[in-house]
């Protein structure tokens, strides 16, 4: 079944008035003799004719700002595993193919590297496509049939790109240039500026209307040659002979009878733009190139959309007004409810937007709006509640008792509602006109927050607006995050000011805090001693007695009335807030893993959590951090303090630390002491360090020591220890007893060697249930080797919907004997890893990926398949996946290896920035060290920082730095006591 029948450019308006200013200046190409006739909304979005012969062109913007086409982009499905419902299998079929036929894909950025090479001017010849890109788009769209004998091939041979400007502005300048001279030459003298504006205005309207006719539209030279004429004479009132006088503006229409001042004069719906409409900007995609235009993103419909709909749709069929009033607070997604249901429903009327209460007066008092228009009055407080809101009122309630349809459509916040609503008690009545206005109206409440199955369907969302919106409103409190978290952001990073600069300090601290492992709430003790550290010194010696207190406030403050960079923290049980601590805003907290990822926090950020950490677990976790990042010491001094304050696993920590700097001794004896109370873990730890060392016998004699404990940890080691035998059996039942996740598997192992096959498959299913990622592997592992690969599959999917792909990868290993298969599988992971990116368990996907990743590579015919798939790899949004890419591309493309590492990078990536820090080792010394100190501070470790020093021959300060780390400033930390 054919996606794509003959009025496929009729499917989508997307960029409409982008696409009707570009019909123009196909028709000004036609004038100037190119083409013979020039149709649009007909076989494709246009199609220009020369004779016989049509070039079809499709025109696709970009609205995101430093986002641009690629060949995958043009080439992916708009429908899973239909190739043919993408952009390019749209352009190609379902039209006529004489033999020489040519396609267009307009776009308005320049388009990636790939799909570059397709690039022509205007009335130029395209250049010779290289086969690589050639076989790569025909690869893509395999599946996809021709008529009369045609293939994609054929198809690719004849397609080129044309890049317009980025804006309409830019594409309507254009066409006003070329105006110009046509209008000059009509009238006889150079013509006014507004006139050919009026001319290109006239054209464009026209081109608009017909687009939205029953029947496809069609001009030919002689055709659009009339149109033009018209348009002159609507917009001069003359004609070539000046046998006409001049047409009355009607500005000077309106000024006889009082009406004096511009006009927000309807114009068609798909002329206006979201965010000329007040759609407020979202949030855009983390893992995408940074936007620094209008993002909007994908919309969900609720259940009061549906609603507005209806009432639109009637509206639309109706012979009356009607009066729509849209309320909710702040950033709850009014204006953008208001806007979706419009261009659904009304997307061939027109739209007249008033600014202000005089503006509306003047609109109603010209009586200029007529039938199938929509009246948009966003925040219609602004226009009603004030100055001359009384008197737009009322010509408005007049305006409704016309007959016609007409929609007005309003938005308010419910306490303005009130306000224009409400008869007040002993006071002068101010809003009797709205009020009675309003009394009319149908009013759709919208929403504060999602309900929870549409939140958890944002959870599985392709766009990463919607997905990073539904991860840091975990209440559901999702378009106030998309509209108000650019806000947040921008209101952070520009306080600088003398005052405000203290409000940033603490909210960096905050930030820090989060992201290194502060989980419980931050307390105010803490962010107020770690603050000078993120100041200046001039900023510390200018501040006030209550500098604090000024910051807390700036902190508190609300962004567009929805969210606030600090805010309070409810009790756990019983009402009001918890004194002296606070939370930060998710969304900030999202934002500052990515833009502070390689950030380490000064001294005095360090002394506050030593002090005032909420808990010992908030401590460790920031011990450990630290270690990461190469504070030995700082990791040591935070580690004790959370011990002492009775986190256990800070004990095993410190032991660890104690043992790799060779104190056996010493680690044994506070391992013991741990033992003694109870906990295995440290002793345990110690045990298998020293089995690393090569000391068996000293492992399995610390081992034994910590069975007496009892713990499922200290049995399981020991069974590790012996391999197998009775007493494994039996170290390894009591541990599946005391419900060991990881026990199972290993007792598994050992009912299998003995023969008992329905004992080992029980023990997989119970180590698998409990999450043992060894018992899940094994299971897929067995129904692959009984050729049961439906079930393998089942399984394996249902544990990456658990946010694991390993199984699934490895599924995708074993099909070595069937290649499509393995690539199907592959994919899936790639495909799967990539929804899952934004999740906290994202770091699980790594190995799945690296694994699909070299299979698909693995799978490649030659060195141009391989390209072809490092090329989609590096399509997708996932840091991890880009890495991958890159690292296979070091050898021969290091160019291309350094910029995906680069951006991978950038995005939080390890593995990328250890990378690129490896590139740099070859010709950039002091590149080299410089990026191994960034990765070391974003949470790499010292050891590949120390093994370039080892390389240079800096034997001795390599070794200093495994033994004793850095200290707080990056500097080679003295040697330091436990």
């Amino acid at each position: 079944m054919s996606l794509a029948p003959a009025d496929g450019g009729r499917r989508s308006r997307r960029g409409f008035a982008y696409q009707d200013a570009v019909t123009l200046l196909d028709c000004l190409d036609m004038h100037e003799g190119m083409w013979t006739r020039v149709s649009w909304e007909d076989l494709e979005d246009i199609v220009c004719t020369d004779g016989d012969v049509p070039v079809y062109r499709q025109v696709k913007t970009i609205e995101e700002a430093g986002k641009r086409h690629s060949v995958a982009d043009v080439c992916r499905p708009d429908i899973a595993k239909k190739p043919e419902s993408s952009h390019l299998g749209k352009l190609f079929l379902g039209k006529p193919l004489p033999d020489d036929t040519r396609f267009t894909f307009i776009v308005n950025e320049s388009p990636q590297s790939d799909l570059h090479a397709f690039v022509v001017e205007r009335g130029q010849a395209r250049g010779v496509i290289p086969p690589l890109i050639t076989t790569d788009i025909v690869n893509r769209l395999k599946g996809v049939a021709l008529p009369d004998g045609r293939d994609i091939g054929w198809c690719v041979d004849r397609l080129e790109v044309l890049v317009e400007g980025r804006t309409i502005d830019q594409v309507e300048d254009r066409a006003l240039r070329r105006l110009g001279p046509i209008v000059g030459k009509s009238l006889g003298q150079p013509p006014l500026i507004t006139e050919v504006e009026e001319v290109l205005v006239w054209l464009g309207v026209r081109i608009a209307r017909d687009a939205l006719a029953p029947q496809p539209r069609a001009v030919d030279a002689a055709e659009f040659h009339q149109m033009l004429q018209e348009a002159i004479a609507k917009a001069t009132g003359r004609r070539p002979d000046r046998s006409t006088a001049p047409l009355t503006r009607l500005t000077d229409k309106l000024a006889l009878t009082g009406i004096v001042g511009s006009l927000d004069l309807p114009r068609p719906l798909a002329g206006w733009r979201p965010e000329r409409l007040g759609v407020h900007a979202a949030i855009a995609d983390p893992l995408r190139k940074a936007a620094t235009g209008f993002v909007l993103p994908a919309y969900v419909a609720r259940r009061h959309d549906h609603e507005l709909r209806d009432l639109l749709t009637d509206a639309a069929s109706g012979e009356g007004p009607v009066l729509l009033v849209l309320s909710g607070h702040s950033c709850t997604g009014k204006t953008r409810t208001a806007y979706e249901a419009v261009a659904a429903c009304l997307a061939d009327w027109e739209l007249a937007y008033p600014k202000d209460a005089d503006s509306l007066c003047r609109l109603l008092a010209a009586d200029v709006l007529g039938p199938r228009t929509v009246l948009w009055l966003n925040e219609a407080q602004e226009l009603l509640g004030g100055h001359g809101g009384e008197a737009a009122a009322a010509a408005l309630r007049r305006r409704l008792e016309q007959p016609g349809p007409l929609v007005v459509i309003a938005t308010l916040w419910p306490g303005h509602r009130h306000e224009l609503t409400d008869r007040p008690i002993g006071v002068r009545d101010r809003h009797p006109q709205a009020r009675a206005l309003l009394a009319a109206a149908r009013v759709i409440t919208v929403p504060t927050v999602f309900d929870g199955s549409v939140l958890r369907r944002l959870h599985e969302t392709d766009d990463g607006s919607l997905a990073v919106a539904a991860r840091t409103a975990p209440d559901g409190s999702i378009t106030q995050t998309l509209a108000g978290g650019p806000a947040l952001v921008q209101w952070y990073e520009q306080a600088d000011g003398a005052q405000d600069c203290y409000g940033k300090a603490v909210v960096s601290a905050a930030m820090d805090a989060r992201r290194l492992g502060h989980t419980s709430p931050i307390p105010l003790a803490l962010l107020e001693m770690a603050a000078p550290g993120y100041l200046t010194d001039a900023q510390r010696a200018a501040a006030p007695a209550d500098w604090f207190e000024t910051a807390l406030a700036f902190a508190r403050t609300r962004i567009k009335d929805v969210v606030a960079a600090l805010g309070d923290v409810a009790h756990d049980h019983g009402m009001g807030a918890q004194r002296g601590v606070c939370r930060l805003a998710d969304y900030l907290d999202h934002y500052a893993r990515t833009a502070r990822h390689a950030f380490f926090p000064p001294a005095s950020f360090w002394h506050a959590v030593e002090h005032h950490a909420a808990t010992a677990a908030d401590l460790y976790e920031l011990a450990r951090s630290a270690e990461h990042r190469g504070r030995l010491h700082l990791a040591a001094t935070l580690l004790r303090r959370a011990a002492d304050g009775g986190h256990g696993p800070a004990w095993t920590a410190i032991v660890s630390m104690m043992a790799y700097r060779d104190l056996t001794d010493e680690a044994e004896v506070l391992a013991r002491s741990v033992l003694q109370k109870g906990d295995p873990e440290p002793i345990l730890n110690l045990a298998w360090t020293l089995d690393e060392f090569g000391h068996p016998d000293e492992t399995e004699r610390l081992v034994r020591e910590a069975v007496a404990a009892g713990h499922a940890s200290a049995l399981i080691s020991l069974a590790t220890v012996l391999s197998d035998g009775p007493e494994a059996e039996e170290a390894l039942t009591v541990a599946v007893a005391l419900g060991s996740p990881e026990a199972p598997f290993l007792l598994a192992e050992l009912r299998r060697n003995a023969g008992d096959l329905v004992e080992y498959e029980r023990l997989l299913w119970l180590g698998a249930s409990a999450g043992d990622g060894n018992a899940r592997g094994e299971l897929v592992s067995l129904k692959c080797q009984a050729d049961e690969w439906e079930e393998a599959e089942r399984l394996a999917r249902s544990f990456a919907e658990g946010g694991d792909g390993f199984e699934l990868a490895m599924m995708a290993v074993k099909r070595i004997d069937d290649r499509p298969e393995a690539e199907r599988l592959a994919w899936a992971v790639v495909e799967l890893a990539d929804r899952n990116v934004l999740d906290a368990g994202a770091q699980r996907w790594q190995g799945g990926t690296f694994a699909a990743a070299m299979t698909l590579v693995g799978h490649a015919d030659d060195e141009a398949g391989a390209e072809a798939v490092l090329h989609r790899l590096a399509e997708f949004r996932n840091p991890q996946t880009w890495a991958v890419a890159a690292w296979q591309l070091e050898g021969h493309n290091p160019g291309w290896a350094e910029a995906l590492h680069r951006r991978a990078a950038e995005r939080g990536n390890l593995y990328a920035l250890e990378r690129l820090a490896m590139m740099e080792r070859h010709g950039n010394a002091v590149g080299a060290e410089r990026t191994h100190r960034a990765a070391v501070d974003a949470g790499c470790g010292l050891g590949p920082l120390a093994a370039l020093w080892e390389a240079e021959g800096r034997t001795e300060v390599a070794k200093q730095a495994r033994c004793y780390g850095l200290e707080i400033d990056g500097s080679i930390a003295e040697p330091w006591m436990f």
